[in-house]
Protein backbone atom coordinates (compact mmCIF):
# COMPACT_ATOMS: atom_id res chain seq x y z
CA UNK A 1 0.00 0.00 0.00
CA UNK A 2 1.78 3.20 -1.21
CA UNK A 3 0.99 6.22 1.16
CA UNK A 4 0.46 9.72 0.24
CA UNK A 5 3.66 11.88 0.03
CA UNK A 6 2.82 13.90 3.11
CA UNK A 7 1.89 10.46 4.79
CA UNK A 8 5.27 10.90 7.19
CA UNK A 9 5.31 14.80 8.20
CA UNK A 10 1.29 13.98 9.17
CA UNK A 11 2.31 11.12 11.38
CA UNK A 12 5.32 12.78 13.10
CA UNK A 13 2.69 15.77 13.35
CA UNK A 14 0.18 13.52 15.10
CA UNK A 15 2.29 11.99 17.07
CA UNK A 16 3.54 15.23 18.47
CA UNK A 17 0.19 16.58 18.71
CA UNK A 18 -1.26 13.58 20.96
CA UNK A 19 2.01 12.71 22.54
CA UNK A 20 1.92 16.79 23.89
CA UNK A 21 -1.38 15.90 25.02
CA UNK A 22 -1.32 12.94 27.04
CA UNK A 23 2.13 13.94 28.65
CA UNK A 24 0.71 17.89 29.89
CA UNK A 25 -1.74 15.36 31.57
CA UNK A 26 0.06 12.69 32.89
CA UNK A 27 3.91 14.03 32.92
CA UNK A 28 6.10 13.17 30.25
CA UNK A 29 8.18 11.13 32.49
CA UNK A 30 5.83 8.88 34.15
CA UNK A 31 4.31 8.32 30.48
CA UNK A 32 6.17 5.28 28.32
CA UNK A 33 7.08 5.43 25.25
CA UNK A 34 4.24 3.03 24.61
CA UNK A 35 1.64 4.89 26.24
CA UNK A 36 2.98 8.09 24.26
CA UNK A 37 2.64 5.83 21.23
CA UNK A 38 -1.00 4.61 22.05
CA UNK A 39 -2.23 8.38 22.59
CA UNK A 40 -1.34 8.95 19.15
CA UNK A 41 -2.94 5.44 17.61
CA UNK A 42 0.16 4.11 16.49
CA UNK A 43 2.64 1.26 17.80
CA UNK A 44 5.40 1.64 19.36
CA UNK A 45 7.66 0.70 16.19
CA UNK A 46 6.16 3.51 14.55
CA UNK A 47 7.29 6.07 17.42
CA UNK A 48 10.60 5.01 16.95
CA UNK A 49 10.58 5.57 13.26
CA UNK A 50 10.30 9.14 13.50
CA UNK A 51 12.12 9.53 16.90
CA UNK A 52 15.99 8.44 18.38
CA UNK A 53 14.32 8.07 21.45
CA UNK A 54 12.65 9.41 24.10
CA UNK A 55 14.53 12.51 25.23
CA UNK A 56 14.26 13.36 21.32
CA UNK A 57 10.24 13.11 21.22
CA UNK A 58 10.16 15.34 24.68
CA UNK A 59 12.37 17.89 22.88
CA UNK A 60 9.90 17.77 19.97
CA UNK A 61 7.10 17.94 22.07
CA UNK A 62 7.88 20.77 23.86
CA UNK A 63 9.30 22.73 20.66
CA UNK A 64 5.64 22.62 19.13
CA UNK A 65 3.57 23.41 22.33
CA UNK A 66 5.60 26.23 23.14
CA UNK A 67 5.48 27.74 20.00
CA UNK A 68 1.41 26.42 19.46
CA UNK A 69 1.19 28.51 22.80
CA UNK A 70 3.16 31.75 21.33
CA UNK A 71 1.01 31.45 18.34
CA UNK A 72 -1.91 32.42 20.74
CA UNK A 73 -1.05 36.06 21.01
CA UNK A 74 -0.11 36.66 17.25
CA UNK A 75 -3.46 37.90 17.08
CA UNK A 76 -3.71 39.92 19.67
CA UNK A 77 -3.43 43.67 19.19
CA UNK A 78 -1.39 45.58 21.81
CA UNK A 79 -4.24 48.59 22.30
CA UNK A 80 -6.67 46.42 22.80
CA UNK A 81 -6.46 45.72 26.79
CA UNK A 82 -10.00 44.18 27.01
CA UNK A 83 -8.57 41.24 24.79
CA UNK A 84 -5.63 40.83 26.63
CA UNK A 85 -7.56 40.89 29.90
CA UNK A 86 -9.99 38.02 28.63
CA UNK A 87 -7.00 35.89 27.34
CA UNK A 88 -5.80 36.67 30.88
CA UNK A 89 -8.87 35.42 32.39
CA UNK A 90 -8.93 32.30 30.19
CA UNK A 91 -5.45 31.36 31.44
CA UNK A 92 -6.18 31.69 35.17
CA UNK A 93 -9.28 29.53 35.18
CA UNK A 94 -10.64 26.73 36.67
CA UNK A 95 -11.12 24.91 33.01
CA UNK A 96 -7.22 25.53 32.49
CA UNK A 97 -6.40 23.79 35.49
CA UNK A 98 -8.72 20.86 34.93
CA UNK A 99 -7.41 20.15 32.02
CA UNK A 100 -3.67 20.51 31.45
CA UNK A 101 -4.13 18.22 28.50
CA UNK A 102 -5.32 21.06 26.25
CA UNK A 103 -3.61 23.89 27.83
CA UNK A 104 -0.30 25.88 28.10
CA UNK A 105 3.06 22.99 28.44
CA UNK A 106 4.24 25.55 30.83
CA UNK A 107 2.80 24.88 34.15
CA UNK A 108 2.59 20.97 33.54
CA UNK A 109 6.38 20.14 31.91
CA UNK A 110 8.13 22.75 32.95
CA UNK A 111 9.35 21.03 36.39
CA UNK A 112 10.62 17.90 34.48
CA UNK A 113 12.17 19.87 31.84
CA UNK A 114 14.58 21.32 34.66
CA UNK A 115 15.81 18.01 35.01
CA UNK A 116 15.96 16.96 31.07
CA UNK A 117 18.62 16.96 28.67
CA UNK A 118 20.06 19.88 26.93
CA UNK A 119 18.25 19.39 23.82
CA UNK A 120 14.82 19.83 25.65
CA UNK A 121 16.22 22.59 27.59
CA UNK A 122 17.16 24.49 24.61
CA UNK A 123 13.72 23.86 22.70
CA UNK A 124 12.25 25.27 25.97
CA UNK A 125 14.55 28.06 26.22
CA UNK A 126 13.72 29.10 22.58
CA UNK A 127 9.96 28.38 22.90
CA UNK A 128 9.88 30.48 26.32
CA UNK A 129 11.76 33.91 24.76
CA UNK A 130 9.55 33.38 21.74
CA UNK A 131 6.47 33.56 24.62
CA UNK A 132 7.87 36.50 26.50
CA UNK A 133 8.74 38.42 23.03
CA UNK A 134 4.63 38.22 21.99
CA UNK A 135 3.98 38.79 25.69
CA UNK A 136 5.92 42.01 26.04
CA UNK A 137 3.81 43.77 23.32
CA UNK A 138 0.87 43.17 25.73
CA UNK A 139 2.84 45.18 28.49
CA UNK A 140 4.93 48.05 29.33
CA UNK A 141 8.17 46.31 29.93
CA UNK A 142 10.50 43.16 29.14
CA UNK A 143 10.55 43.07 33.08
CA UNK A 144 6.40 42.85 32.88
CA UNK A 145 6.01 40.31 30.67
CA UNK A 146 8.64 37.91 32.52
CA UNK A 147 6.57 38.78 35.80
CA UNK A 148 2.96 38.18 33.50
CA UNK A 149 4.60 34.86 32.74
CA UNK A 150 6.25 33.87 35.77
CA UNK A 151 2.93 34.15 37.93
CA UNK A 152 -0.02 32.65 35.70
CA UNK A 153 2.24 29.43 35.24
CA UNK A 154 2.90 29.61 39.41
CA UNK A 155 -0.99 30.50 39.59
CA UNK A 156 -1.34 27.23 37.90
CA UNK A 157 0.60 25.13 39.18
CA UNK A 158 -0.36 26.03 42.61
CA UNK A 159 -4.38 25.84 42.09
CA UNK A 160 -3.61 22.00 40.49
CA UNK A 161 -1.82 21.22 43.36
CA UNK A 162 -4.74 22.03 45.69
CA UNK A 163 -8.02 20.16 46.75
CA UNK A 164 -10.31 23.03 47.77
CA UNK A 165 -12.23 24.93 44.55
CA UNK A 166 -13.11 27.65 46.37
CA UNK A 167 -8.70 28.08 47.34
CA UNK A 168 -8.11 27.30 43.79
CA UNK A 169 -10.16 30.05 42.60
CA UNK A 170 -9.23 32.82 45.16
CA UNK A 171 -5.61 31.62 43.64
CA UNK A 172 -6.98 32.66 40.35
CA UNK A 173 -8.77 35.52 41.22
CA UNK A 174 -5.81 37.46 42.97
CA UNK A 175 -3.31 36.32 39.96
CA UNK A 176 -6.19 37.72 37.44
CA UNK A 177 -6.08 41.21 38.91
CA UNK A 178 -1.90 41.26 39.34
CA UNK A 179 -1.98 40.49 35.63
CA UNK A 180 -4.31 42.93 34.36
CA UNK A 181 -1.99 45.68 36.42
CA UNK A 182 0.74 44.36 34.67
CA UNK A 183 -1.10 44.92 30.93
CA UNK A 184 -0.13 48.08 29.27
CA UNK A 185 -2.13 50.15 28.70
CA UNK A 186 -4.58 50.60 25.96
CA UNK A 187 -4.29 53.17 23.51
CA UNK A 188 -7.38 55.53 24.44
CA UNK A 189 -6.20 55.53 28.16
CA UNK A 190 -2.17 56.11 26.99
CA UNK A 191 -1.76 59.20 28.99
CA UNK A 192 -3.36 57.32 32.22
CA UNK A 193 -1.44 55.88 35.40
CA UNK A 194 -1.24 51.94 35.11
CA UNK A 195 -3.66 51.03 38.22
Amino acid sequence: MRYPKDHKDASRQRLIELGGSHAKEHGFNESGMASLAAAAGVTTGALYKHFDGKANLFAALIAAELARTAQMYDGFDPADRNSAARSLAGYLSLQHVRHPEQGCPLPSLTPEIARADEAVKVAYQTGLLEIHAKLQRLTATSEDAWTLMAQNVGAVMLARALHDENLQQDILSALRKAGENLLAPSAGSASEPRP
